[in-house]
Parts: structure tokens; sequence; C-alpha cells
């Protein structure tokens, strides 16, 4: 039976079971993170263990490509001026990577319909996410859900970013407006805990499938 450790979590796919080298709950906002960490994995294993909606891997696919079309790196204000300069300085990097990366074209937009993806870009994208089994893609589905952007998961996914930046990324315009108008602390601070670690189980999780499928693989071949 394969079993892959990373970071002190095991995961099995035959039985599917998450542990961690310490189940002590840690306090203040370490308890927080280690909490949703475990939640997050435990529903991922059952979602993809169960398969409740009965999806094929094809339509887990083409779930994940539509996310394009609602992307939020692609959407841009016009006004106010600082904030169309930070969108532009934080989100361009992303998406000129990533066209880069996978060869395909993107681009943003400043209307409500967004930018028009081309087929193309689709294909490639299609294309890349056939590499990833079935688990992987559920945990791919549930980070692009935190994030609201295709880009930053794939970024955070090839290790072009880090939760942290992908987090902040997906939150700048709110960030903005917490900075010009201030916020309530706590809430702010739980809210911002709990996305990271939802989205660092998340990444975690797609990781530590695809990982163990590539070693399945090897050890076949030998």
């Amino acid at each position: 039976m394969s079993r892959q450790q990373v970071q002190g979590i095991q995961l099995d796919h035959h039985t599917c079971e998450a542990s961690t080298s310490s189940t002590e709950p840690h306090k203040g906002r370490g308890f927080i993170r280690m909490s949703a960490s475990h939640r997050v994995k435990t529903t991922l294993c059952n979602t993809s263990l169960d398969n409740p909606t009965q999806r094929s891997k094809d339509q887990l696919i083409r779930a994940a490509v539509k996310f394009l079309d609602t992307d939020t790196i692609c959407y841009r204000v016009e006004e106010p001026e600082t904030l169309v300069e930070l969108q532009k300085n934080e989100w361009d990097p992303v998406i000129e990577w990533a066209e880069k990366r996978y060869g395909m074209e993107i681009g943003s937009s400043t209307s409500i319909m967004g930018p028009s993806i081309p087929t193309q870009t689709r294909e490639v994208l299609t294309s890349h996410l056939s590499s990833y089994n079935m688990w992987a893609l559920q945990g791919i589905e549930f980070v692009v859900a935190q994030l609201k952007s295709m880009l930053l998961t794939l970024g955070l996914i090839d290790l072009r970013l880090t939760v942290e930046q992908a987090v902040l990324l997906s939150r700048l315009e709110e960030e903005y407006q917490i900075q010009k108008w201030g916020n309530i602390e706590w809430a702010h601070d739980y809210e911002l805990q709990e996305l990271r670690a939802r989205t660092a189980a998340g990444t975690l999780f797609v990781h530590l499938c695809s990982e163990s499928s590539t070693v399945k693989h090897k050890l076949l071949q030998e």
C-alpha cells in the first residue's frame, strides 16, 4: 500500500486516512488553521471517494475550465485610479506568467462580461488539467472556489505563488478598501486565516494526490 507523507500529513488513497503528527489543539490562530485544514482534507477525501455528483473526469475538467470566464484577476475596475494601478501592478504579472507558462492568451477587461477567452486557450487548459487524476481535480476545483480564480490556482499549484500571496491577490480590492476605510480587526483576521488555511489544505491535497500518482506510475514502470 503506497503512502506519501508531507509536512506531517499522511494520505492513503485506499483508505483515505488523513492524520497529523499532533492532534493537540493550539491556541489562538493556530487552532483555527488546524481545524480548517482537517475539515477541508476530510471533506475532499470523502468527496473524492463517494463522488456524490457522479461526475466523470471530463466533466470535472470542463467545470474547471469554465472558471476562466469569471476569473477574479481578469475583471478590472475603471476607477479610482489608485485601484486601477494596483490591479495592473499586482495582477498583470500573474496573467503574463500564465500566458507564457502554458502558451495561451488570456487578457483582462473592464467589461462586466469579462474578457473573451479564445477557444485555443480553453483547449490548452483542458489538456493541462487532463494530466491530473480525479482526486487532484477535486482539490483544484476546491482551491479555485476559494480564490475565485483559476489563474491564481495554477500559480499556486505550480509554486509560482505562495498561499499568502495567492490569498492576498484574490482579496486585492477588499484589502484596498480596508486600507482606505479601515475594518473590524478581529473579523478580518479570522476570515483571512480561515481562507489561508482552506487554500493551503486544498493545495496540499492536490500535491499529495499528484505525487502519489507519479510514484505509483514510476514503480509500475520499474
